[in-house]
């Protein structure tokens, strides 16, 4: 009898615990985050990355709450932050509101390159950050600021002489990365005058290969302006060690005195 009343002791209280403990939900259970698209952007699943991207495009202004919350927040993943950055690149000027947010990206080196490409897309107010950034003591952010600088010119657009002058200061930058971005942004816009062209003929006696290429390649589309050059860039298609700054210099030989 003892013993038949434990049991049943034993066995109403095991029924208890399992009707009232505390339901703790396993991995399984998680609920799965409110906002995927933020870190689909990056997958590389291009089906479901395609269709984040247009889920952004869809929400439009209303994606900006949980781009600020994550860009905000010192406990976000690094692919919930590169998805936000992606996501105001994708929004374009809708996204302003997050350019100084954006901006505060730029020194970290996994996603400088992202954040400064965002900005180009942002509108003219991501100017004024970019511009700042043209002082920063590391290459890289100099270097990616003064791209997007180049690539916001026409997207904003900005003045060119708001752009110009930067560009051909930083022609003299002590990082030849900088100088190659530099050459060949001038060539793009292909303004500036005797200026420019200035800039781009000590670009031909350059150190580093990438920026001699960059200044050749950027004086073909001078036109008339860049006459004064023909004869370093002649010099260059005979001399240059390089065999790709040779050819360049030749195709803007036969540009420039073809016209």
């Amino acid at each position: 009898m003892i013993v038949l009343v434990a049991a049943v002791v034993v066995a109403g209280g095991w029924y208890y615990l399992r009707e009232h403990r505390v339901h703790t939900p396993t991995i399984a259970e998680t609920p799965p985050s409110k906002d995927p698209w933020v870190e689909q952007l990056y997958s590389s699943n291009p089906i479901e990355a395609q269709a984040a991207a247009k889920r952004v495009e869809q929400l439009g202004p209303e994606a900006l709450p949980v781009i600020h919350r994550i860009l905000q927040d010192p406990n976000a993943t690094p692919a919930q932050v590169k998805g936000a950055i992606k996501a105001c690149a994708l929004l374009g000027p809708v996204a302003a509101p997050a350019i100084g947010e954006v901006a505060e990206q730029l020194p970290d080196p996994t996603v400088t390159a992202d954040a400064a490409m965002a900005l180009s897309f942002m509108g003219p107010k991501a100017f004024a950050p970019l511009k700042q950034s043209l002082s920063s003591e590391d290459a890289a952010i100099r270097r990616e600021a003064l791209r997007s600088i180049g690539k916001l010119k026409e997207r904003a657009p900005l003045e060119s002489m708001e752009v110009v002058p930067l560009l051909i200061d930083a022609m003299s930058d002590a990082d030849s990365s900088v100088r190659a971005v530099a050459a060949t942004y001038l060539g793009i816009i292909h303004e500036g005058g005797s200026d420019a062209v200035t800039a781009l003929m000590q670009g031909l006696s350059d150190q580093a290969p990438d920026v001699r290429r960059a200044s050749a390649t950027a004086l073909g589309s001078f036109g008339s302006d860049a006459e004064p050059a023909i004869p370093a860039l002649r010099k260059a298609a005979s001399s240059d060690p390089d065999e790709d700054v040779a050819r360049e210099a030749g195709v803007s030989v036969v540009k420039l005195t073809s016209k």
